[in-house]
């Protein structure tokens, strides 16, 4: 059952707003009594280890202590720890990530980093969906830079980026470390996690390795109705997958990192409800699978000198990905009497390279160089295949195996494309201290792509079977570019900095699939250029109460021009991208963690984002067609966030120590659309949601055990939406969870 949260929200944030006040009020009395001091996280923002107070940028960071107590595993269950990174969900290893509220069509606008890899992909309609969700076990840490990284991250990063920490192998010692979870799943399946890990030197404080291995299974509560024979918990999954580095540090100044990771993702079915239907009831008839295999090897090579380190990086990630989609209801339109699958797979690799050097000069001067070069290609296959009988399954999966294995008859369209993005680019960022308290920041990056779209038809739509492929697309781009990152640091105190920063961010253009629209007599741009942003930031970092208390501030603007967006002919019938019109987002970032005694941990982010169109978008030939106009509020856009934690420890002796531990996190309502006038079909709101967590445990020794309940007042939120030809598609989070964990490390 749905709970509607507009009725709460304003006393929700008095609550928090209370707890705010009262925890920095107990600092006045305690801190002072005591040495407590809120740990300082070390991050490489700016591509060398900085504090994240002396950083001149928005940052929040996540330490791999605080996403193993809290089980925050995958992108989704992050966001109950920070609030600046949202994720529009569409089921397990589909999502679309959005920073400072930056959403669109197109090319993904937040950058993805693993180590030194990057892992940004494409969607499978050339979008910033299905971006990888790879498991956070074993972490360092994970940071999350807000605003543009055009300088030092490129292209992709046009709102921000997300970098996974790893915990990289110790070369003095051995340590091992295991968990393990079992948890009930209201009207749902059991859900299973566990992991394990292992770092052992090699050659003492020369060569050593470290492991782990993950696995995650069950926890289905989707119930498919309309398939042939009522199925139960359809959405099962299967998560399994491992991660071997080895370090060697043959010399004091050279060291070299090798990462291998290799997961696998499964569902056995739908993980959404249609919107109308109640909660946690589909109604497709088609069973609606996903297969997700990714493969990822990196090697860095760090040479340290007296004047600063050099770095050389080399990665490789390779992502298999298959899709089945009910499309039934477009069947029905038609006429036609068969149930319809439709498929989609992708192949996507991405190998990536770069050479820098970052200084540790004496005196005020300070420089991070490099060039960087990387090559993305994707390939994606679809077909629409009809379901004959009643096992919800097609018979084959795309176009080939169709015709190879007699079922040619069941292929009503299908076809592949290819998008293949070579780029290159060079950057530098330099740091002047001109005054004892004064540092200024000047970065730029000349970035040149070439961009290849190809698109081929194997069976065209509703015609007998076709013998001949045929070209659809062909077409070359190039495209370059420049971003800026300027920023000014005042030190007022050893432990309070201000910054102002302004920062630009782009991501490539593409192209269009003009030719099919031309063989129907429909016009549609061939091409979409890049589009472009400046960001202008205001922030104050500080410790305060003896450094029992650490707060951040940021306020910005930005300004988003030639922004894509999705667009469609006047009859309806093709989509494409374009570049249109102007936005702008104004917003406010608070972040606060807090230690009032010894037994007492606080922590709470929240967010503010106005998000808006600047001008109306351009009127479409057809009048009747909807658009956005001015000051219509940009899609899947919350304007508030909040995410929180405390932790209370009591020691009963000096090997047993038991705690308690609850979370939340918060999202204001957001739309699909610009607005109404999109109508019911596309226009629908993410209403808002609060959703908790508890634990309670004991530590004994090397032994951690806790029993668990998350979700606890069984909130029923839109984790993302998604609107298609055959309907409203509603994707939620597991219901009220409840279960117990044992950990150790030794």
């Amino acid at each position: 059952m749905r709970v509607n949260i507009n009725r709460h929200g304003g006393r929700v944030a008095v609550r928090i707003g209370q707890a705010v006040a009262l925890a920095a009020t107990a600092m006045v009395t305690v801190a002072n009594a005591q040495e407590l001091v809120v740990e300082e996280i070390i991050v490489t923002a700016t591509k060398r280890e900085t504090t994240m107070k002396d950083t001149p940028a928005a940052i929040a960071a996540v330490s791999g202590d605080a996403i193993r107590e809290s089980q925050a595993f995958s992108l989704e269950s992050f966001t109950r720890l920070d609030p600046s990174i949202q994720v529009n969900n569409r089921g397990v290893g589909d999502n679309q990530i959005i920073v400072r509220g930056i959403s669109s069509s197109g090319k993904p606008t937040v950058g993805l980093y693993f180590d030194e890899a990057v892992i940004t992909g494409l969607g499978l309609d050339g979008g910033s969906d299905n971006q990888p969700n790879i498991q956070l076990h074993d972490m360092q840490r994970v940071e999350v830079l807000k605003g543009p990284q055009g300088t030092l991250f490129g292209a992709g990063s046009m709102s921000g980026t997300v970098r996974f920490i790893t915990n990289k192998p110790d070369l003095s010692k051995s340590e091992f470390g295991f968990s393990g979870s079992a948890a009930s799943v209201k009207d749902g399946n059991e859900l299973y996690q566990g992991e394990f890990m292992a770092n052992v030197p090699l050659i003492q404080d020369k060569l050593g390795a470290r492991a782990v291995v993950w696995g995650d299974s069950g926890g289905g509560y989707i119930d498919q109705t309309s398939s042939a024979g009522a199925k139960e918990n359809v959405n099962d999954q299967g998560i399994w997958g491992g991660r071997l580095i080895l370090a060697s540090q043959l010399t004091d100044a050279l060291k070299i990192t090798a990462t291998g990771l290799y997961q696998e993702t499964e569902a056995d079915g739908s993980q959404y409800f249609e919107f109308g239907q109640p909660d946690y009831q589909n109604i497709s008839p088609t069973l609606e699978p996903f297969e997700d295999e990714t493969q990822l090897f990196s090697l860095v090579a760090d040479y340290t000198t007296d004047f600063g380190t050099f770095t050389a990086t080399s990665s490789y990630m390779d992502r298999e990905l298959f899709f089945s989609r009910d499309s039934t209801p477009t069947a029905r339109f038609f006429g036609l009497p068969f149930d319809l699958a439709y498929h989609q797979g992708q192949e996507i690799s991405n190998w990536s390279s770069e050479v820098r050097f970052a200084s540790s000069f004496d005196g005020p001067f300070q420089v991070v160089a490099g060039a960087f070069y990387a090559e993305l290609e994707s390939e994606v296959t679809n077909a629409a295949l009809f379901v004959f009988d009643d096992s919800g399954v097609a018979p084959c999966k795309f176009h080939e195996d169709c015709v190879s294995n007699g079922f040619a008859g069941n292929d009503i369209n299908s076809g592949y494309s290819n998008t293949n993005i070579d780029q290159l680019a060079l950057f530098t960022e330099v740091e002047y201290k001109f005054a004892e308290q004064w540092t200024g920041t000047v970065g730029i990056r000349y970035y040149d792509a070439d961009i290849f779209e190809g698109k081929i038809e194997t069976q065209e739509l509703a015609r007998p079977p076709q013998t001949v492929d045929r070209v659809l697309l062909d077409e070359t781009i190039s495209e370059d570019e420049l971003s800026y990152n300027f920023a000014l640091a005042y030190a007022a105190t050893d432990d309070t900095t201000f910054y102002a920063r302004i920062a630009s961010g782009f991501r490539p253009g593409g192209v269009n699939d003009w030719r099919s629209a031309a063989s129907r007599g429909v016009s549609v741009p061939a091409q979409y250029g890049s589009d472009t942003l400046w960001n202008y930031e205001l922030g104050v970092k500080s410790y305060m109460f003896d450094r029992a208390l650490y707060t951040e501030l940021s306020v910005y603007r930005i300004d988003w021009s030639d922004q894509q967006i999705s667009l469609q002919d006047p009859n309806a019938i093709f989509a494409f991208i374009g570049n249109a019109g102007k936005s702008y987002v104004n917003g406010l970032e608070l972040q606060v963690n807090a230690q009032p005694t010894d037994s007492l941990t606080l922590n709470i982010g929240a967010t503010y984002t106005d998000s808006r169109l600047s001008e109306d978008m351009p009127v479409p030939p057809d009048p009747t067609t909807p658009y956005g106009r001015e000051g219509d509020r940009i899609p899947y856009s919350p304007k508030w966030s909040m995410a929180g934690s405390a932790q209370y420890e009591i020691p009963f002796s000096s090997d047993l120590t038991g705690y308690a531990n609850a979370n939340f996190n918060y999202r204001s309502v957001s739309y699909t659309a610009f607005n109404s006038s999109f109508g019911p079909t596309n226009y629908q709101a993410l209403e808002d949601y609060f959703m908790m967590g508890v634990r309670f445990g004991v530590r004994f020794g090397a032994w951690d055990t806790s029993i668990f309940v998350d979700n606890v007042t069984d909130e029923v939120p839109d984790l993302g939406l998604r609107v298609t030809g055959d309907g409203f598609r509603v994707y939620t989070a597991r219901p009220m969870t409840a279960g117990v964990r044992v950990s150790t490390r030794f």
